[in-house]
């Protein structure tokens, strides 16, 4: 996939402007020592980083993603994760714009307005975490499923990438089945030739250290999201970007009413991540990227009209890719790519006990992981290994619900490192608790 030198630029220069976010993602760091531990031929299939669910078996879903997080930190500590996240922010924004120009390739401004609205979503995931490296592979299946048989066929190795990075790789299983379907139904004589497609799409996903358990833990997100966790509850049109969402879900139903008409195959993508981008706030971007080609075949061009007939400009591809890739290590080597703990509670682990019996808050149990490695967290960030028991009683006790002693006795817990403002933090000294720590971040408990 050649792509334009326009989608190259401002893949670059929205490169550049995230290595002004410094490295703060609470999950990256026990993706970075998951990573660790299977760069070091030990992927790790039992949890050793709590002491709640101890032993208990772990997903292995992202384990190519880990790994690469894990040898970005390993090559140049953090601004090699940094590095990472530039890579991967600047690939999405360029395969957007690119996709969005080969759907209107005469038409540049009206490719580049339809790509805004994928910029501006996929924004609020340029984190450092395997996620964002899923959406990179959504946005190239995207652009290989305007390619007919040829992007489908593609699409198969990019499957078998893509399940071994992140657990968003069924939602492409699913277009390109959707796309195989389609392709049937539009050449109804050769529809025979898209079913060992499909066939293969499916094997390419089970070829993983989780084999068929892989396609569970995607499973296990999409028809059971703990909705309490802010980025697995609905689209909210009060927050910024949930307003965003449902503008470009608006856009995409008033693009479906001009005179021309949807195709099947625009359907079977569309829809599909119309519904998904419409069960969790995570999934939002996903609508924007897909749209991204639509808008741009579809949209007015204000400028058709004073477009000459003169060949199009030839661009020095290879000289912009150069001046891009040289501008974007100089912004990876110029940041500040030291871990911004704003919100952390790095003053308080000092008094945080060594040792089984410790809550901590949800939030920070990846940086104890990176920080405080003698002490096993009670819960972190990933999520379903905790659900529902785990994480159930880490509620009721944050939260000072009634029988919340009868919950901590039961766990075991000892000692509590949680925010001022949680109810438990108020409670729990009144219950005879001690506090051996407080300042406007943490507060330490120990009974």
């Amino acid at each position: 996939m050649r792509l334009h030198p326009i989608a190259i630029i401002i893949g670059a220069a929205f490169g550049v402007l995230v290595t002004l976010q410094r490295v703060a993602d609470n999950d990256l760091f026990w993706h970075v020592e998951t990573g660790r531990r299977t760069l070091e031929l030990a992927l790790p299939r039992i949890d050793t980083f709590s002491w709640t669910i101890a032993g208990a078996p772990v997903l292995t879903d992202q384990w190519l993603g880990d790994a690469l997080f894990a040898a970005a930190r390993a090559l140049d500590d953090w601004r090699g994760v940094l590095a990472l996240r530039v890579l991967a922010v600047t690939a999405l924004v360029a395969i957007v714009v690119d996709t969005a120009l080969a759907a209107r390739p005469r038409a540049p401004l009206v490719a580049g307005v339809a790509a805004l609205p994928a910029i501006a979503l996929t924004r609020f995931a340029w984190t450092d975490r395997p996620e964002l490296l899923g959406l990179v592979c959504f946005a190239i299946l995207v652009r290989l499923l305007r390619d007919g048989d040829r992007g489908l066929l593609l699409s198969i190795p990019l499957l078998f990438v893509w399940a071994q990075l992140h657990g968003s790789y069924a939602l492409g299983l699913g277009l390109v089945l959707a796309a195989c379907g389609a392709g049937a139904l539009e050449e109804r004589r050769e529809r025979w030739r898209f079913a060992p497609i499909a066939a293969a799409a499916i094997v390419a996903t089970l070829i993983t250290p989780a084999g068929l358990a892989t396609w569970s833990s995607s499973g296990g997100h999409f028809l059971a999201p703990p909705r309490y966790i802010q980025e697995e509850g609905v689209p909210d049109p009060r927050s910024f970007d949930g307003l965003l969402f449902f503008g470009v879900l608006a856009l995409v139903i008033a693009t479906a009413f001009t005179r021309e008409r949807i195709t099947l195959r625009e359907a079977a993508v569309l829809v599909p991540v119309a519904f998904v981008s419409l069960t969790a706030a995570r999934h939002t971007p996903l609508l924007a990227i897909a749209a991204a080609p639509y808008f741009a075949s579809r949209w007015p061009d204000p400028l058709a009209g004073r477009r000459t007939t003169a060949p199009p400009a030839r661009w020095p591809t290879p000289a912009i890719v150069a001046a891009c890739a040289v501008t974007l290590v100089a912004a990876v080597a110029l940041a500040n790519a030291t871990i911004d703990e704003t919100g952390y509670p790095r003053a308080a682990l000092a008094a945080v006990p060594a040792g089984p019996g410790v809550l901590n808050e949800y939030e920070w149990g990846g940086y104890l992981i990176e920080f405080a490695p003698r002490t096993p967290v009670f819960i972190d960030g990933r999520l379903f290994p905790y659900v529902p028991a785990v994480l159930a009683d880490y509620r009721a006790i944050v939260a000072a619900h009634p029988g919340w002693e009868d919950v901590a006795a039961r766990r075991g817990v000892t000692a509590m490192l949680v925010r001022p403002s949680d109810a438990i933090a108020v409670r729990a000294p009144e219950r005879g608790w001690r506090v051996v720590f407080a300042d406007a971040t943490a507060v330490v408990l120990v009974k």
